[in-house]
């Protein structure tokens, strides 16, 4: 994970180099090794190698898209992901290069012919002449496995917190559920060496996002409930089939061109599950998604329909359409993290012979609630934990930025005192927040947080 500032014209370029050069027909040097989807790989004009994806037949645009979308999402949310782009081109824009071969699944591999090729390509989804296609650029380093989940990699020395445990790997799942990226398994992450000498992590195989998979499938359950679910099964054989399930309800979904079936209607950020289970984000708690919704609600509407363009969907009304439901998804995600912790954050302090307290509200920032339905209260501790002040009258929030009055500082251990921030909105009140400071060559600062 890297902490990454983007802006909404870096999203649309992407993280890479644009996708393949132009200058010289593409070089076919074999077909896609791996995978479900249909698949060439090339060398453009650079020497650089892609392969080129393809929409299933009577599907198309929905797995480039969604791709291309949802990659542009993760990297601007802060991980690595391969460098893809949307590419159109027709049969004379490649030729066969006289090396290329075919591998099989057993590694066994011949000679790629002709006809192999217009095999492949005539399994493609194609537009008159063009052919559209997602170019994916074969990461950098030394290929090394996927992403397992739990655990340690055995020899990375850099890896040192199990998976299981690693916020930036359990707050996926806020990430995961807005774009519904349902197909997570080890093999969809994977690990590089580089030729700086470490391991870096990367995100990918997006084009099941965006209820695709749902619609090419029709495998409705899918962000409901895992592919193994005996509980379900079991609900529905001793009711009968009674109940109706949240992907039975019906929805009105509109049939537009590159888009699956994707919705804020039965959406549940609470209840959204991958078609596997994945332990590190089976294991995410509320102050993981927390983490994960004030990054995801950084990413306003200028970075969605940006994302969203980037898939280049062919029809207005497509692109407008999923930016609508990934922003009305965003709000619900916010919603729910917002509200099962106190969501304050941007803690300073201001330093005298007492102490100022100042925060952000993340409810107030994003416009759930107004700051006449909030206040917070206030009580200190020295080092050892012993009781400095007793509670404070509740305060008023103002805005979503807040200080609260000024607070007694402890006297020993450089000023080392606990500040216990308690947050209620009309009549519910959230958990503390204990928020830690001390005094260093600087001055009086914020060394801790410790959210209950």
């Amino acid at each position: 994970f890297t902490k990454r500032t983007v802006t909404p014209e870096q999203i649309l370029r992407g993280p890479g180099l644009g996708g393949p050069d132009r200058s010289k027909p593409w070089r076919v040097i074999g077909v896609k090794v791996g995978g479900a989807a249909i698949g060439i790989t090339i060398e453009d004009g650079r020497d650089e190698r892609y392969v080129i994806k393809f929409d299933e037949v009577g599907f198309p645009e929905a797995e480039t898209a969604a791709d291309v979308v949802v990659q542009r999402l993760t990297w601007a949310f802060g991980y690595n992901v391969p460098d893809n782009d949307i590419v159109s081109f027709t049969r004379k824009d490649i030729v066969l290069d006289p090396k290329a071969e075919v591998k099989y699944r057993s590694g066994d591999k011949r000679p790629m012919t002709a006809a192999d090729l217009e095999t492949y390509l005539g399994m493609a989804e194609k537009d008159g002449s063009k052919f559209r296609g997602l170019a994916s650029r074969l990461i950098e380093g030394k290929i090394i496995g996927g992403i397992e989940p739990s655990g340690t990699r055995k020899g990375d020395k850099n890896d040192r917190v199990p998976h299981e445990l690693r916020r930036d790997l359990r707050g996926q799942r806020m990430l995961w559920a807005w774009v519904n990226h349902i197909d997570i398994k080890s093999h969809n992450a994977l690990a590089t060496y580089t030729d700086e000498k470490y391991v870096k992590w990367y995100a990918l195989d997006f084009g099941d996002s965006l209820g695709v998979n749902q619609r090419t499938t029709g495998r409705t359950a899918l962000g409901h409930r895992t592919s193994y679910s005996p509980t379900d099964y079991l609900k529905a054989l001793v009711t009968f089939g009674l109940i109706v399930q949240p992907w039975e309800r019906p929805v009105n979904y509109p049939v537009l061109r590159g888009v699956g079936r994707f919705d804020s209607v039965l959406f549940d950020p609470k209840a959204w599950k991958p078609a596997h289970h994945w332990q590190p984000t089976d294991n995410a708690d509320r102050f993981d998604e927390l983490w994960a919704a004030e990054k995801l609600m950084k990413l306003s509407r200028p970075y969605i329909e940006a994302a969203v363009a980037a898939g280049q969907y062919t029809d207005p009304r497509s692109a407008a359409y999923v930016a609508h439901v990934l922003f009305e998804r965003q709000r619900m995600i916010g919603s729910y993290a917002f509200s099962q912790v106190a969501p304050l954050t941007q803690f300073t302090v201001r330093d005298d012979r007492t102490v100022t307290l100042c925060f952000e509200d993340l409810w107030l920032r994003y416009g759930y609630g107004s700051g006449g339905d909030t206040t917070y209260r206030t009580r200190t501790f020295d080092y050892e934990g012993r009781r400095m002040a007793d509670r404070s009258a509740w305060h008023p929030a103002s805005a979503a930025n807040t200080c609260l009055p000024e607070l007694p500082l402890a006297e020993t251990r450089e000023s080392y005192t606990i500040i216990e921030v308690e947050l209620r909105r009309r009549n519910r009140t959230l958990p503390p927040i204990f928020v830690h400071v001390a005094r260093g060559p600087q001055g009086l600062r914020v060394i801790g947080i410790d959210r209950r």
